[in-house]
């Protein structure tokens, strides 16, 4: 018992959590290898070894790599926009009542239209090269952030910018010092979503109208019920998502650090 007590007291609570999740991980690898051995349906359920082994073919093919780097330039572009328009928008939603009494039932409305349905548009309006992939991941994205930063306004408290202006601070000064850091919890939770929805538009892009990018890649690995290779890429496309995930994360802590 008290060798128990002793590890414990040895290993701080974030490297237990740690140990803890790679655990659940492993086991769930685990689960998944006897399953699969199981059913006997590699081209439905390929074991994770072989689905490893798919991550290094697929990474030794050229084309294949050449497409994630589109994807990824096509993603980075997309996401980029989105912060801009849908940062804009909500902004001014924000800041302007009659506007916003005007403008956000139509932003609702557009937002829970199912953009897939409308992706031909987009076909048509921006063509099937990189810009028809990169508008429709902006029509995934922007919304979020939209609302993110607009409820992110309108939970500031307005005393504190009637005390700060009463201190002779300029427009720019109240933006930096108090606007900014009050948004940025709700910007970067809405930062989270919109990352996975414009990968998601992205992908779809890709997958309905393209040659080129992993999306098409998904559908050629599914016609050609090559298991491993369409488990090869859902795990390279979930280490990205994580990825952004978490420098999304670093940027929020950063940018929180005075709520402490």
């Amino acid at each position: 018992m008290s060798g128990v007590v002793g590890v414990s007291s040895g290993l701080s609570r974030a490297a237990m959590v740690r140990l803890a999740r790679w655990g659940v991980i492993l086991l769930a690898l685990c689960g998944w290898q006897v399953g699969a051995v199981w059913l006997d349906a590699v081209q439905i359920l390929p074991t994770p070894l072989s689905v490893g082994r798919a991550v290094g073919t697929l990474l030794g093919d050229h084309a294949l790599v050449g497409a994630l780097g589109a994807t990824l330039l096509e993603l980075a572009a997309s996401f980029g926009l989105s912060l801009l328009l849908g940062g804009a928008l909500g902004w001014v939603l924000g800041h302007h009542a009659r506007l916003e009494r005007v403008g956000m039932p139509i932003v609702l409305m557009i937002y829970a239209i199912p953009q897939i349905t409308v992706l031909p548009l987009f076909i048509l309006y921006f063509g099937l090269g990189p810009a028809g992939k990169i508008a429709f991941g902006v029509s995934h994205g922007m919304f979020p952030i939209a609302l993110g930063v607009h409820a992110g306004i309108r939970s500031a408290r307005p005393h504190l910018r009637r005390w700060v202006i009463s201190l002779g601070a300029s427009a720019w000064q109240r933006f930096v010092r108090l606007s900014l850091p009050q948004i940025i919890p709700a910007v970067c939770t809405s930062m989270r979503l919109a990352m996975s929805m414009t990968l998601l538009g992205v992908l779809l892009a890709e997958r309905y109208v393209s040659s080129l990018g992993i999306g098409f890649y998904v559908q050629l690995y599914t016609n050609a019920l090559q298991g491993d290779a369409l488990f090869a890429l859902v795990f390279m496309l979930a280490a990205i998502a994580v990825s952004l995930n978490q420098a999304v994360g670093v940027l929020e802590r950063r940018g929180t650090r005075w709520q402490s």
